[in-house]
């Protein structure tokens, strides 16, 4: 057992941690990356991630609003479906009836707080260019056959520039404690067609942040994953969203912590002689 893992057990038996793997094989053609390419993944990585989070907490902050200030929303059976766009520092929450038109807006900060009353439209807005892009990428990704792991899922709609987009799926869950990695999608999407798609785990990994029988409360998540030589963006978004770090182990060497959204190998700590 090499150092950085002999630093790593003994990170993980001073804490409370849940693990899972994710097994199957990086493809055979991955190899290692430069100094700078890696950085540049990584800070790529980490701005989609939380990109992801800030567009994802819009839209649940948005509807707790609007079922908060709106009784009538909960059983309106016109909404099809959400759009997020940012804009000027915040984040606008569209949602949209078949049509597709705009039902009702609501303006949400980065920090998740509605920064007015929602916006209930008595006669049905045109979708802005924007939006209207956005909606039928979402529409478009909703029919790909996908490997599924949750009876419902999100979505969130990411700008590309040049009619493309791209569509992260994630899973749904009910349960206060379930972390849902498995079976997260990206489609990217252009000129109107799924152009490429990518599942982010080859099985239904399903991390648990629960306190342990004994009260211990979990201080991080911790999963094998050897699809990609680093953490990707679905990682930093789960953790972000369950609010609690995430070990992501990719290779006997390759071990990396995410936090606070921000991703370190932990091998850079281990060869200082320390352990996080």
């Amino acid at each position: 057992m090499n150092r950085l893992f002999r630093l790593t057990l003994a990170l993980l038996l001073a804490v409370p941690a849940v693990h899972a793997e994710d097994t199957e094989p990086a493809p055979e053609t991955a190899s290692p990356l430069s100094e700078s390419a890696t950085a540049a993944a990584l800070a790529r990585a980490e701005q989609l991630g939380r990109a992801i989070f800030l567009h994802d907490l819009a839209a649940e902050r948005a509807t707790d609003a609007l079922v908060a200030q709106h009784r009538a929303f909960r059983k309106d059976k016109r909404v099809r479906g959400w759009i997020t766009e940012e804009h000027d520092g915040r984040y606008r929450v569209s949602y949209i009836d078949a049509t597709p038109t705009v039902l009702y807006r609501v303006e949400v900060l980065p920090d998740g707080s509605v920064d007015d009353p929602v916006e209930v439209l008595s006669v049905p807005a045109t979708l802005s260019p924007y939006e209207a892009g956005a909606a039928a990428a979402r529409n478009l990704a909703m029919t790909a056959q996908v490997a599924s792991c949750a009876r419902t899922y999100n979505s969130v709609v990411l700008p590309g520039g040049d009619d493309r987009w791209s569509v992260y799926l994630l899973p749904g869950t009910t349960s206060p404690t379930a972390v849902p990695l498995g079976g997260s999608h990206r489609l990217d999407i252009a000129g109107g067609q799924i152009i490429a798609s990518r599942g982010f785990t080859r099985s239904c990994i399903q991390l648990n942040r629960a306190p342990s029988t004994r009260g211990a409360k979990v201080v991080a998540m911790m999963v094998t994953h050897m699809l990609d030589l680093m953490p990707t963006e679905a990682h930093v978004y789960w953790s972000l969203w369950a609010r609690t770090p995430m070990v992501v182990v990719t290779g006997e060497d390759a071990i990396w912590e995410i936090e606070n959204g921000h991703i370190h190998r932990m091998a850079d700590d281990a060869d200082n002689g320390t352990a996080r």
